[in-house]
């Protein structure tokens, strides 16, 4: 048996290759990386102090030039750090990405005997987990791992119990931003994007409180809906789809949707860079956000929404039985479908206008919901016609619906209700961000 040093932990080598050596070495190899990195926490710890207070170890008080300070002292409420001196360290315990570490905390004292409260950069207050650790646990719950999930594996490699809250402050830390606008250079713009939103009921302050029955006082909620606003880019010729950019916002108003497109615009969703088609839903709200933001781009009015429109402006005629019914019902969305069906523009006008004439002396409030911005459900039609003449085959259900957008949503709401209810914004922002990065 051989005592081989590895840094400053000796290595017991077998004298024939075994593997219980490999096994060792991982073990020591782990504990040496364990050492080495709580030196170096130790040594910034060491340097933030110097800098506290003015002067290095060993140096005098009378030689570092008067200054106060942003900590103070707990009994003297003293801000001068010529007051001041080094006090030893106090062990604290750390969890990074490798396993816990003891660390020795610097700590100081004032000259009338009370002890200086300190902030560290290196090691906040009351941190139990280090930044690297706090990075794994949000990757692993970017890529849809729950919290209890993420748990299991940290007390395996902690050998202790993490407990949910810890996990819910870096979690948490991802839905801060309302927003996520990834900047695209321009080989990257999508030349389709479709946008819409979906709504969420959260729970929301309104600044009144009450008393519980433990005699705690807690503020007062009301659930109110809100809704996520998203951009999903399409590259028709090779059928890719992406979700682009996501906020949270107040409604869908005019305001909401400006500000959503302001930031697609500002992300690098631009005609210059190669968009050249915005779907929507025909909400009033984001068509006038469109006029001011989008107006250069052509926009196509979803074919979809317009039949869903159209079915609900339908007036079954009374006394039909329930199958008739539904025949009646089946063969008018038919017959409006074939309208988008057609090979091109000037053949969709002739079965628009035919469809106008039969159903006319019937349907004539439906008739009326179809001509309203039917001009925009035929957009697609030049914008297919243009990628042509370069030489690009762009599918027309991919230009003329956001029903792809649709469906990703109910997965997002499969997600949402997982929850029930969503207590705060901040909550429902960091769902929507891990939801978020299983479609970009």
């Amino acid at each position: 048996m051989t005592i081989v040093p590895i840094g400053n932990l000796p290595l017991q080598v077998p004298e024939s290759g075994s593997d219980e050596f490999v096994f060792e070495l991982v073990e020591h190899m782990q504990d040496l990386i364990l050492h080495l990195a709580a030196r170096c926490l130790e040594e910034s710890l060491e340097t933030e102090m110097e800098r506290f207070l003015g002067r290095k170890r060993y140096r005098r008080r009378r030689r570092a030039k008067p200054k106060e300070t942003g900590f103070y002292c707990s009994q003297c409420r003293s801000h001068q750090r010529q007051d001041f001196h080094r006090n030893g360290h106090y062990p604290r315990r750390l969890a990074i990405g490798w396993g816990p570490v003891k660390i020795h905390m610097p700590q100081a004292k004032c000259r009338c005997g009370g002890y200086v409260r300190l902030k560290f950069q290196t090691v906040r207050p009351r941190q139990r987990i280090w930044e690297d650790l706090q990075w794994e646990i949000q990757a692993e719950y970017l890529r849809g791992l729950s919290y209890r999930q993420i748990k299991v594996d940290l007390d395996r490699r902690l050998e202790s119990s993490v407990s949910l809250r810890t996990l819910n402050q870096p979690v948490l830390a991802l839905g801060a931003e309302a927003s996520h606008f990834p900047v695209l250079p321009p080989g990257q713009v999508p030349p389709v994007v479709r946008v819409d939103g979906i709504w969420i009921t959260v729970m929301f302050t309104n600044g009144e409180t009450q008393t519980d029955r433990a005699g705690r006082k807690r503020a007062v909620k009301r659930a109110k809906k809100v809704p996520i606003l998203a951009a999903q880019g399409v590259w028709p010729t090779i059928g890719r789809t992406q979700l682009l950019a996501w906020m949270r916002a107040d409604g869908e108003d005019a305001a909401s949707w400006q500000t959503f497109l302001e930031g697609l615009w500002e992300a690098g969703l631009t005609p210059e860079n190669g968009l050249t088609l915005l779907i929507t839903d025909g909400g009033t709200g984001l068509r006038a956000a469109y006029e001011n933001v989008y107006w250069q781009v052509p926009l196509q009015r979803c074919v979809f929404h317009k039949l869903r429109n159209l079915a609900q402006a339908l007036d079954v005629p009374v006394g039909l039985e329930r199958q008739a019914a539904h025949r009646y019902r089946t063969e008018f969305l038919r017959s409006a479908a074939q309208i988008w069906q057609a090979p091109d523009e000037d053949e969709a006008r002739h079965r628009y206008l035919a469809f106008c004439e039969t159903w006319q002396p019937q349907q004539a409030k439906a008739v009326q919901t179809l001509t309203r911005d039917f001009e925009d459900t035929l957009t697609f039609y030049a914008v297919q016609e243009q990628a042509a003449r370069r030489g690009a085959q762009w599918p027309a259900r991919m230009l003329r619906t956001t029903s792809p957008l649709e469906r990703m949503f109910r997965e997002f709401r499969q997600r949402y209700r997982r929850a029930i209810l969503f207590h705060s914004a901040i909550g429902l922002q960091a769902v929507t961000a891990q939801l978020a990065n299983r479609f970009s």
